[in-house]
């Protein structure tokens, strides 16, 4: 009855564990197409980073010249507003000898009316002397005449007395008239003389005025000339001006391109971070699943374990059972490890501990799943080590385990450990396939694998990548060095001293 009982809970249990294989194998199924989705991810990550890198320089380029450009702008606009301003004074200039001009004209017109006037003035006057000189023969003939009438006068003096008196009175006004008209005559011809001069002075002020016209329309000539040189050089200004411009909206289309494809770089970049943040919570959530069911399973085998004797056939299932539930279970904390890295939310247990107790402890663990093995310790250091001795182990049982999975052949791994510029410095050494130079600086990234060994070995590419983080978290440093087909030594430092754990 009991053996009934036995055969159909392993009846179960295969059952279980069928179940499982399928939903192991399903998992790794996902894991890997996964894995290929990250692969290409990355690539398109490294080649969008790549492309925004040059990009980036191409847009300081860019900024540099639009810089030089708006110096050159800013420049030319400096010697555009002085030559406005030189324009502005020419203008005002120009202008003031215009009025000037005109105010020269308006004199010299002024001049010439008032010559016609004065040329007017002397014409009368002349006609006036010529009226008097006319006047004056006609009296002189008249005083011939009175001459010879006061000779018959004369001959008829003793009649003609009173006609005498009369005339004498009346040859009396007649040469007072004539005098008075003889100093007209001379006072018009001061005047015409006083005229001829200043006709004279003002004919020798209109050729200086002249003189003067002429040269200030050179000067205007010669500033009209200088005023088109400077509008030309304005307009080519305006041109190469309006040239920048244009130059200056290609560059600044050409920047808001550029802006546009890193915004879009940018949102893709946030996409895939929220693309992997659903992928943690993903692993998160599938961890937390398996687990439980995971822990009956493991019940189940440890009771399993118990009863069934080591020399029954059955056995041998049992412990590969036992195996692929450690393997599992190792696969669900990695899983977990990850998860809580990405979110920041791994935490440290910090306390003293002989550091010694964590080489030891740690060799002692791997060595019991590792016969084939021999794990030596070469040399260790006897010392307080101020942090989180569990996860200190987790990294040296992850090297431990890597390095007796990647050296099949090879019968001994060797640790070591010394205290080098104050740092506590761990070493696992393999002699087995080695790693490749341009493997190396990728083997703590998340899933990665080195794809030539993949297929060969287990595992999923987590362990290195939570080690280093742990490191970190310890202020410390991971280096590796390699020779294919010799072996590998895995390295880390820990700084001694008083630290600030994040």
């Amino acid at each position: 009855m009991q053996t009934n009982n036995l055969a159909g809970l392993l009846t179960i249990a295969n059952q279980d564990k069928v179940k499982l294989a399928e939903a192991l194998e399903q998992a790794n199924s996902e894991l890997d197409f996964q894995n290929k989705e990250k692969g290409k991810r990355a690539a398109e990550l490294i080649i969008a980073n790549i492309e925004m890198d040059l990009q980036n320089e191409e847009k300081l380029k860019l900024a540099m010249e639009l810089v030089i450009v708006n110096k050159a702008l800013d420049f030319q606009n400096e010697e555009k507003e002085k030559r406005a301003a030189e324009l502005i004074i020419a203008n005002k200039e120009l202008r003031f000898q215009n009025s000037e001009k005109e105010k020269g004209a308006a004199e010299l017109v002024i001049a010439y009316s008032q010559l016609d006037v004065q040329n007017r003035e002397r014409e009368e006057r002349a006609a006036e002397l010529i009226l008097a000189n006319t006047e004056l023969i006609f009296q002189n003939q008249e005083k011939e005449k009175r001459a010879a009438e006061l000779i018959i006068a004369n001959k008829e003096l003793l009649y003609q007395n009173e006609e005498k008196e009369k005339r004498a009175a009346e040859l009396i006004i007649a040469n007072k008239e004539l005098l008075y008209q003889n100093e007209e005559k001379e006072k018009r011809a001061n005047e015409l003389i006083i005229a001829n001069e200043e006709l004279l002075f003002q004919n020798k002020e209109k050729g200086k005025r002249a003189a003067e016209l002429i040269i200030a329309n050179i000067e205007l000539n010669f500033q009209d000339s200088e005023k088109g040189k400077r509008a030309e050089e304005l307009i080519n200004a305006l041109k190469e001006l309006d040239f920048q411009d244009e130059e200056r909206g290609k560059r600044a289309a050409e920047l808001i391109i550029a802006n546009q494809e890193v915004l879009v770089q940018k949102q893709e970049k946030e996409r895939r971070a929220a693309a992997e943040a659903k992928k943690d919570e993903f692993f998160n959530m599938v961890s937390h699943e398996f687990k439980t069911p995971l822990t009956n399973i493991k019940a189940i085998n440890q009771l399993l374990t118990q009863k069934v004797n080591k020399a029954d056939n059955i056995y041998p299932f049992i412990a590969n059972a036992n195996n692929s539930i450690k393997r599992l279970e190792k696969l669900i904390e990695d899983l977990l490890d990850v998860t809580k890295i990405n979110s920041g939310q791994i935490d440290l247990n910090i306390a003293a501990f002989h550091f010694s107790d964590a080489l030891t402890n740690s060799i002692v663990n791997v060595q019991l799943t590792a016969p084939k093995h021999d794990i030596v310790l070469e040399n260790s250091i006897d010392l307080f080590y101020t942090g989180d001795q569990f996860r200190i182990e987790q990294v040296l049982i992850n090297l431990l385990n890597n390095a007796i999975k990647y050296s099949p052949d090879a019968g001994q791994v060797i640790v070591r450990a010394k205290i080098e510029a104050d740092n506590i410095v761990v070493s696992v050494e393999d002699f087995g396939i080695g790693i490749a130079k341009e493997d190396i600086d990728q083997l703590f990234q998340r899933f990665y694998r080195v794809s030539k060994v993949a297929m060969n070995f287990q595992g999923v590419g987590l362990g290195l990548y939570i080690s280093s983080e742990i490191i970190k978290k310890h202020k410390g440093t991971f280096f590796i060095t390699s020779k294919i087909g010799k072996g590998s030594i895995f390295s880390f430092s820990l700084p001694l001293g008083k630290q600030e754990f994040n």
